[in-house]
């Protein structure tokens, strides 16, 4: 729990950012994360949500897709058998080389031409998804906010996030602007400080899962402008697990059938993440 009147002069990496900076961390998940292995799988999701201050969905937007990368020709000719949940409103494209037909009826990913070979150290998207709701219930993380008036400029100001599922969230950072430093501050987990730099309280939950499910951060702060100086919140994090159920356990040879040895590594970022 951070002490209160604490500041951060700085955010850490992944703290407050541009909304770019989980794509790039997206985008290094392509090389494998230092795999040897000949053939990487790149599983990834970039998640937009805009949160009603009152509660409820603005809107939801997830994108995703899975890139193949092969790093030795021996093993370029390959298919991937993919096990897809219901996935229910998720709309599915292949990449023209696909072969559609294989993919529709048995969930393979593999060419159209068998005797083809992927291209070499080149990754290659396989299979993009879209899902788009203005349905809470599939927001991973709802958050609340309530400023209240004490007198004058002052508020008292709860925040209270709440996790919408079974999800791992990673490096929670949720970001509320603030002209100045709190008068006071307190958090039940995690830390909250204050950045001098982006004008921010920030509350920084390193792991959010079923066993830190819902938590609350409270703060005094002088707000001249009113509640609305307080918003937009910004959120950002990342989980292991994408929001499509789609995954792989194996990879093989589509002259043979052999398994080829493989790396799988999923990502969810969050690309925008806003209370309005």
């Amino acid at each position: 729990m951070a002490k209160e009147g604490d500041i951060a002069p700085d955010i850490p990496p992944g703290g407050l950012g541009p909304p770019g900076a989980p794509a790039a961390m997206a985008a290094a998940a392509v090389a494998g994360g230092g795999s040897t292995a000949p053939v990487q799988l790149a599983i990834e999701e970039k998640l937009s949500v805009t949160l009603l201050r009152d509660g409820g969905l603005q809107a939801m937007e997830i994108k995703g897709d899975l890139q193949l990368l092969v790093t030795d020709p021996n093993y370029a000719k390959v298919c991937v058998p993919l096990a897809l949940g219901e996935n229910a409103g998720f709309q599915f494209k292949t990449h023209p080389n696909i072969d559609k037909g294989r993919y529709g009826a048995e969930g393979v990913l593999g060419l159209k031409d068998a005797s083809r070979a992927f291209p070499t150290n080149s990754s290659l998207g396989v299979l993009k998804w879209r899902f788009q709701t203005a349905e809470d219930s599939h927001a991973p993380l709802l958050i609340t906010c309530w400023p209240t008036a004490t007198g004058g400029d002052s508020f008292e100001v709860n925040l209270e996030y709440e996790l919408n599922g079974a999800h791992e969230l990673r490096d929670v950072r949720i970001n509320v602007p603030l002209a100045g430093p709190p008068l006071s501050q307190s958090c039940e987990i995690g830390e909250a400080a204050y950045d001098q730099r982006s004008k921010h309280l920030v509350w920084h939950i390193p792991i959010i899962d079923s066993s830190a499910a819902s938590s609350t951060m409270e703060f005094t702060a002088s707000a001249p402008a009113g509640a609305d100086s307080f918003f937009p919140i910004h959120v950002f994090f990342s989980s292991p697990r994408t929001l499509c159920q789609l995954d792989t356990n194996g990879v093989f040879s589509s002259e043979s059938g052999a398994a080829v040895p493989f790396h799988k590594h999923s990502l969810l970022a969050v690309e925008s993440y806003t209370i309005v």
